[in-house]
């Protein structure tokens, strides 16, 4: 067969360590191309998608899918079933800031009833296709009335968010499933008492600490949200009383801002400061990245460089794509078996100069593969 010269036009990031269980918050976004409206439902997309999440160790999808687990439960339950087969745990992401008022809670816990608990208890439902948890992103920091409200208010509204934790954990007692994991995001200055600055009218320190007493016993775990921090002092000093006094897993949850006047200025800055969070604070302390469609369009954003490569098929259809290696950047190799639908099958880190050949599997009469390399960095 004579050899082919194909070139690669579109790229992935760098595979991280198998070690690491990062987290990802995989919202609708319903319009934009990395949401989950438009992804889930379409198997390109989906395995696509997927192959994204294990390229860079994501080990828990938080996803927000509307009403779609009632209208549509056999896409939503053949997508958990997919992100299973992954590795990958699959909570259900449910957000709405007013939820915190009493008013509005019996919604709150109709969506769980209906998108979770039924389609969770529907019969047949097997078990790869079930949610693993609920993800709860309830934020009465960022109501329009809270910059208004005095400290003892915003305490009062604190008071209001455990208090909805608290029914959403009766509301699974009483579905018989007393501890099916709930996660919450918080901010990192819930805890900053009004005598160190804080604007939170705790009472005293006693205060403080029975809240975060309080919401641990309907909580799973928290992830906490430092975002805008660009240092690790700051993200460290913005966590690290929640990591030693919290008694439920504290993860650490970075924004995928990056550019010119964001919190990252680039790529491998903000990869780099999720490998240090990471190497500081340990499985415990594993980060969770807000949003999937800002990972992806920032790495999409990223120069691609396209390799020249040549194709050797061995008669048994397995063979190789050779093509010259640079240190410092990552090479990676696709296939499509329509010029169209382009997935990730291998990934090079190179370290020495010179040649390398990647093995690949012809699968069925024709395939294209195509080679590029870049500098995105674990």
């Amino acid at each position: 067969m004579k050899p082919l010269a194909l070139l690669l036009f579109i790229a992935l990031s760098l595979t991280a360590a198998a070690t690491k269980h990062r987290g990802v918050w995989f919202w609708r976004e319903t319009g934009n191309v990395w949401g989950s409206d438009n992804i889930v439902g379409t198997v390109a997309q989906e395995n696509a998608t997927v192959a994204f999440f294990n390229a860079r160790s994501v080990k828990r999808v938080y996803g927000s899918y509307g009403d779609r687990p009632v209208t549509q439960p056999t896409v939503i339950a053949a997508w958990n079933s997919k992100l299973h087969t992954a590795g990958i745990q699959t909570q259900s992401l449910m957000s709405e800031n007013t939820w915190i008022h009493v008013v509005n809670r019996p919604a709150l816990l109709a969506h769980i009833t209906a998108r979770l608990l039924n389609f969770n208890n529907t019969p047949g439902r097997t078990l790869p296709e079930k949610f693993d948890g609920l993800h709860l992103d309830i934020e009465p920091q960022a109501l329009p009335e809270w910059s208004g409200l005095t400290s003892a208010q915003k305490r009062g509204y604190l008071l209001l968010l455990r208090d909805t934790f608290a029914d959403v954990r009766a509301h699974f007692v009483a579905a018989g499933q007393p501890s099916f994991p709930v996660h919450a995001d918080l901010p990192v200055w819930f805890d900053n008492l009004p005598i160190a600055g804080g604007s939170i009218g705790w009472i005293d320190a006693a205060d403080r600490d029975q809240w975060f007493l309080d919401i641990a016993a309907s909580l799973t775990g928290i992830t906490l949200m430092p975002f805008d921090r660009t240092t690790f002092s700051n993200i460290d000093n913005g966590v690290m009383w929640e990591r030693t006094n919290f008694t439920r897993p504290v993860r650490c949850g970075l924004e995928a801002d990056i550019g010119p006047g964001q919190t990252w200025p680039s790529v491998p800055d903000f990869h780099n400061m999720m490998e240090t969070v990471e190497a500081s604070y340990g499985p415990s302390g594993a980060t969770d990245v807000q949003s999937y469609r800002l990972w992806r369009e920032e790495i999409a954003a990223q120069p691609i460089f396209p390799v020249a490569a040549v194709l050797h098929l061995a008669p048994t259809g397995i063979g190789g794509i050779e093509f010259p290696a640079e240190p410092g950047w990552i090479h990676s190799v696709h296939y499509s078996p329509n010029l169209c639908d382009w997935i990730e099958v291998r990934r090079l880190d190179a370290t020495t100069v010179g040649s390398q050949l990647v093995p690949v599997t012809a699968n069925g009469p024709r395939g294209f593969w195509k080679v590029s390399r870049f500098q995105e960095q674990p």
